[in-house]
């Protein structure tokens, strides 16, 4: 009987270690807080006092170490290089298995046996497509042995801890391509302009729904800017930056982002998560312009604080990432989306007025007024201009609105001669 409730007890902790997972895993910061939190839930559930979590890398067909506890040998960063013969002996491992010497043999080469001496369990980390890690454990507290009900706790977590590491991989994977890409990019002298067309139309086209958002947001922004009176290389930089916004997308799961139906909160913090995945991306490149990662990583932060990643408020906010803010804003109220169809211009411009100054900048919504006079006038659309498909705005609806915006920015007061 004492057993049994001893195996119920472990199971229990088992399951609020499972229900504590996925807000460590999702929440934001650096991966390897994250790993290390994660880790540190794993062995509190198993009661034990050393461990470690591997990502395997297909490359180089090694087992890198992303976190370690209680290990003298075994650091976050350390890497444990595998034979053909190893690897296949690690694929072939289906479940948590003790250390036996016959199998210690097959996984680990001579040179580093000494190193993972204390490892007492190891723990294959799979998904679907096969093998991407694992979690070795050492010892455990009173120096108790691995039995069944442990084995088979490692075997509930496995699942969760290799989606974790399989994510991982997969976002590491997709920076170092995007980051190679852009640094191509950014090594050329000519065609800048059209190259960086071409990369935010890939941007985009993982969903339909936001084909053309980039380039639509790049246009309106370099317009606003225009209206703004800013110089003809600060226009540039604002329109790449507009292009570039949402790269961060490229690592968030199409179902996700595509979802017609309201977002669970860990579903709202993968989408959230472009702004600070796609920081990470551009600030591995030396751009021309030096506002882009800022901007990417701020476009969602709002006036009064309310924004993400980092809560700023307007006066912490430069004006390129004011400036991309209400572009981005401006485009997605204008633009259908799964769960909902897309706001007439006039409706969209009345909206942001009315949420100027407690979220936007009331001079940078003036400017996107301006601009869409401007195009109303027929003057046309060019890289300067947002030329809005379709617009046909009677240009007294939008001296009304720009009126509107004077009065609140002035308390209704009106000034005379």
């Amino acid at each position: 009987m004492l057993d049994r409730n001893n195996n119920l007890v472990r199971l229990f902790g088992v399951l609020k270690t499972l229900a504590d997972l996925g807000p460590a895993a999702t929440a934001e910061r650096d991966f390897s807080d994250t790993a290390a939190d994660v880790l540190s839930k794993t062995l509190h559930a198993l009661d034990a006092v050393q461990g470690a979590l591997f990502v395997y890398d297909t490359n180089s067909c090694r087992l890198d170490c992303l976190a370690s506890h209680g290990f003298d040998s075994i650091c976050a960063a350390s890497s444990m290089p595998l034979t053909r013969a190893q690897a296949q002996a690690w694929f072939q491992l289906v479940q948590a298995t003790n250390l036996r010497p016959e199998v210690r043999k097959l996984l680990f080469s001579q040179e580093t046996t000494s190193s993972f001496a204390d490892i007492k369990v190891a723990q294959p980390l799979r998904v679907s497509t096969g093998f991407v890690g694992a979690l070795c454990l050492g010892k455990r507290h009173n120096e108790a042995e691995y039995g069944d009900t442990e084995r088979e706790a490692l075997n509930l977590l496995a699942g969760h801890l290799a989606l974790l590491v399989q994510n991982h991989s997969l976002t590491e994977s997709l920076r170092v391509q995007v980051a190679d890409n852009l640094r191509l990019l950014s090594s050329l002298n000519h065609s800048y302009e059209d190259a960086l067309e071409a990369f935010a139309t890939t941007i985009d086209a993982k969903d339909l729904h936001m084909r053309g958002h980039s380039m639509r947001v790049g246009r309106y922004a370099a317009g606003m800017a225009s209206s703004l009176g800013m110089g003809d290389a600060d226009i540039a930089g604002i329109r790449a930056a507009g292009q570039l916004h949402d790269i961060g997308k490229v690592t968030v799961d199409k179902a996700v982002s595509n979802k017609p139906s309201t977002l669970k909160p860990e579903e709202f913090r993968l989408i959230a998560d472009h702004t600070v995945v796609g920081h990470q991306i551009v600030s591995s490149v030396r751009f021309p312009w030096p506002q882009i990662p800022e901007v990417v990583r701020s476009h969602h932060e709002r006036a009064d604080g309310t924004g993400y990643p980092d809560n700023l408020h307007l006066d912490e906010m430069s004006l390129p990432v004011r400036i991309i803010a209400v572009a981005d804003t401006f485009d997605a109220m204008t633009s259908d989306r799964p769960y909902r169809k897309g706001l007439p211009v006039i409706r969209a411009a009345e909206e942001l007025v009315r949420l100027a100054p407690e979220k936007y900048d009331s001079n940078v919504i003036q400017s996107l007024l301006v601009q869409l006079r401007w195009n109303f006038q027929g003057n046309g659309s060019d890289r300067t201009n947002p030329g809005i498909a379709g617009l046909n705005i009677p240009a007294a609806e939008l001296d009304r609105l720009s009126m509107t915006l004077v009065s609140k920015l002035t308390g209704n007061r009106v000034y005379s001669a």
